[in-house]
């Protein structure tokens, strides 16, 4: 199993960095360093105990510098800085916005209920901001609520890539219908602000949303575009790493550095190095290089849901695609398909837990909606880089490339669409349900049965369909959104006000008011999670509490 031998240094970092950001006791994290180590060494693994222990020390003095930096930081009256990130749209009302500040180990998250045209990734903000503790673990423990407010506008490559989203938005705009206006820009450059609130959730819903959150598959596709434009042109080996490379760094550039970018494309450069120095290179050693090295350049991704669901991905493909592969080649079905399907389950069988633990709910349809779609992906993201270059060109020169996309991005709307609106798309489901459930899956997978067991699968999803749904729910998006800090503001709600979110988190459901005296709906997402609001006025939790 030696090419595990990178597998115990990983998890030693991750699990460090997670008792220090979640505990804050440097104690704690060393002596489990050390008895990891101990008991490698015992076993005989001197050198995965040297490792470990060396990997460990370098995550716990990382993590503590950081918290350190952090607990010396003394904010002003107003706070300036860099938008690390893209801003993202708040389901119920407003946004959040991360700032790079000088003093700070991490962004700074704001919540802010406007948004100024100006601030995008890149530019220069000032922060006008009461600042509060975060429920939630990270080197920083403190979020903002106030404004945001931009004094300049993104410089370098940010300039670029703000350059270039704008350009080919405006393309998108004049080139494609509405479904296609949200997913091209998302699937491209990972630039999701042309969807709806209503459509980010129907990707959600079917499990699609990675579409637009670029990551491994972006990565391959964009690498391997490349090495065969120099297959082409008859250009060697090392030309085709260079040119890859190239790619990947210029993708990168457009793209930003979201968790699942970084890592996809820290990977992806350890299997460039690989082939230049002509070794093999097991691919779990390029996950494990990756995942130690963001860890210790930035520890907040220990802690981050899209980071974990894309190693656990990539480590589920890595592992069990072998396995699901074999049996399933043997149902005679095309092999394309076959590829597909094992892919989509073995992805799922990994991440779905996660996506349990953080949502409450998961998708039964993930599988189907994956296949259905993966022909209509790779045409998307090359074609859709090409119309993002021809874009920046005046003439029009982006509108051929976009026409000839369109149909695979309606393919994926309406396969959305279809899924989305089958009984029982979604279900509550807690970790622990969907570890039995999957894992059934899995091992009549592997035995021999895979007929079976897709029959199994499909009776009991008609079985369930049998219950009544929910009631139509309402969007938020469409009602008047009111913010306070506190339940104790509640009743300071202005007139018209037909939500009312309350931002903190502590306290017993049972002391809680759901609605006002006046009949206004009363939601609490840092205490409850995600909620629905439904026509017959109930509230119904995504994890299926009430």
């Amino acid at each position: 199993m030696s090419e595990l031998r990178l597998v115990p240094a990983a998890l030693a970092v991750w699990a460090v960095i997670l008792v220090l950001l979640s505990h804050g006791s440097v104690a704690l994290a060393v002596a489990g360093v050390v008895v990891a180590a101990l008991v490698l060494g015992l076993l005989g693994q001197g050198g995965q105990a040297t490792m470990v222990g060396a990997c460990g020390a370098a995550a716990t003095l990382v993590t503590w510098a950081g918290l350190r930096r952090a607990r010396a930081w003394e904010p002003g009256e107003q706070i300036v800085g860099e938008v690390a990130t893209a801003p993202v749209e708040i389901t119920g009302g407003g946004y959040l916005v991360r700032v790079d500040v000088s003093d700070l180990p991490a962004p700074l998250p704001v919540f802010t209920d406007e948004l100024g045209d100006g601030v995008v990734s890149g530019s220069r903000v000032v922060v006008e901001a009461s600042l509060s503790a975060s429920d939630r673990p990270g080197l920083l423990g403190q979020v903002g609520n106030g404004d945001v407010h931009p004094v300049a506008g993104p410089s370098g490559m940010d300039a670029v890539a703000h350059l270039v989203r704008e350009s080919l938005g405006r393309a998108v705009e004049t080139s494609v219908g509405e479904a296609s206006q949200g997913l091209i820009p998302g699937m491209v450059l990972g630039d999701t602000s042309g969807q709806t609130a209503t459509d980010t959730q129907l990707y959600i819903d079917t499990g699609l949303s990675h579409l637009t959150a670029v990551s491994g598959a972006n990565v391959a596709i964009v690498t391997t575009a490349a090495v065969l434009v120099c297959r082409l042109l008859t250009l060697g080996p090392r030309v085709q790493v260079g040119a890859a490379a190239v790619a990947l760094a210029g993708f990168v550039g457009l793209v930003g550095t979201e968790p699942s970018v970084l890592r996809a494309s820290v990977t992806g450069l350890v299997g460039l190095l690989a082939v230049i120095n002509s070794t093999r290179m097991e691919p779990i050693h390029g996950l494990c290089l990756a995942v130690i090295g963001l860890l210790l350049w930035d520890p907040d991704l220990a802690v981050a849901y899209g980071f974990a669901l894309s190693v656990a991905a990539t480590a589920g493909i890595i592992a069990l695609f072998p396995l699901l592969y074999r049996p399933l080649a043997r149902t005679g079905w095309p092999d394309i398909l076959v590829r597909a399907i094992a892919v989509a389950v073995a992805a799922d069988l990994v991440t779905m837990p996660i996506i349990a633990l953080m949502a409450g709910r998961v998708s039964m349809v993930s599988v189907l909606a994956n296949v259905l779609v993966a022909p209509a992906v790779a045409p998307v993201t090359v074609l859709g880089l090409i119309a993002a270059g021809l874009s920046l060109l005046p003439g029009g020169l982006a509108t051929l490339p976009l026409m000839i996309i369109e149909p695979c991005t309606w393919w994926i709307h309406t396969v959305a669409t279809w899924c989305a609106d089958l009984p029982n798309a979604t279900v509550p489901a807690s970790p622990a349900w969907v570890l039995v459930g999957y894992g059934w899956v899995l091992v009549g997978v592997i035995s021999g049965h895979p007929l079976k067991t897709v029959g199994v699968v499909c009776a009991l999803f008609l079985w369930a369909a049998r219950t009544d749904p929910l009631p139509p729910e309402i969007p938020l998006e469409s009602l008047r959104v009111h913010h306070v800090p506190t339940v104790e503001e509640v009743g300071t709600a202005p007139p018209g006000t037909q939500v009312i979110v309350v931002e903190e988190g502590d306290g017993r459901a049972s002391i809680r008011p759901t609605v006002t005296r006046e009949g206004i709906p009363v939601l609490f997402p840092q205490r409850d999670g995600p909620v629905t609001l439904h026509v017959d006025g109930t509230q119904h939790a995504a994890d299926g509490r009430f």
